[in-house]
């Protein structure tokens, strides 16, 4: 009598525990943690950095390494998965031989709007690896100018109790294209979460594809598709 008894209680107990274990199984394990620290925003998260890009192939025959700014922001569905739409500017020097007039002289901007889907290898806790990429719409503009000359600029500053002509340089612009083309990105990141909080420092290389149209030319209709790596150190939130 005994025995039947305990397997009777035996048999109650583990009946009322299987609602709460079916609870616990009902919540995904990918879900974004509940944890406070995950991100200042839930589910929203921010980034800002800077750093260098390379051109390569054809464009890095014709542009020296420049800088880079960025900043972004992010939608995660879980702490695996993500989209980010981000900006990024940077700029370039023309190489010093590819204008061999005297006194010539070249720049370069390049910026991009893209939106990425981010996947987390390795959640950062505390360190992670992301994996991005996706489309986004670029904007280069080339400008070359040429010394024309010296020309006197006054400068007068009444609290400094001074007032001269200055000698300042004076450029003419020669020539100056812009293009905003369709491109691609795919890149890897590593992130470190600082002070056991929703800051993290990341760095990110990533490569660039612009797809160019037909550009008209002395000698035809040519493309110039540009190819950069840019590499960003930064802080996301």
């Amino acid at each position: 009598m005994r025995f039947i008894s305990g397997v009777v209680v035996s048999l109650a107990l583990l009946a009322s525990a299987r609602p709460a274990l079916a609870a616990d199984s009902d919540v995904p394990a990918n879900f974004v943690s509940t944890d406070e620290h995950e991100t200042l925003v839930p589910h929203v998260g921010f980034n800002i950095g800077g750093g260098v890009s390379f051109p390569i192939t054809d464009a890095g025959d014709r542009f020296q390494t420049g800088g880079a700014f960025q900043a972004g922001v992010s939608y995660n569905f879980n702490h695996r998965l993500g989209i980010q739409a981000e900006y990024l500017y940077s700029g370039y020097n023309i190489q010093a031989d590819v204008l061999n007039s005297t006194g010539t002289n070249g720049t370069h901007v390049m910026q991009y709007g893209d939106l990425n889907v981010v996947f987390n290898v390795l959640p950062a806790r505390p360190f992670g690896i992301y994996v991005l990429g996706g489309p986004g719409i670029y904007y280069r503009r080339v400008e070359i100018t040429e010394f024309a000359g010296v020309g006197v600029v006054p400068y007068c500053d009444p609290w400094l109790y001074v007032c001269y002509n200055t000698a300042v340089p004076v450029e003419q612009i020669l020539g100056s294209r812009s293009r905003t083309d369709f491109g691609l990105n795919a890149g890897v990141g590593i992130s470190l979460r600082l002070f056991g909080g929703p800051l993290r420092l990341y760095a990110e290389g990533r490569y660039h594809f612009i797809f160019s149209g037909d550009i008209d030319t002395a000698a035809g209709p040519q493309k110039a598709d540009g190819q950069y790596i840019p590499l960003v150190f930064g802080l996301r939130l």
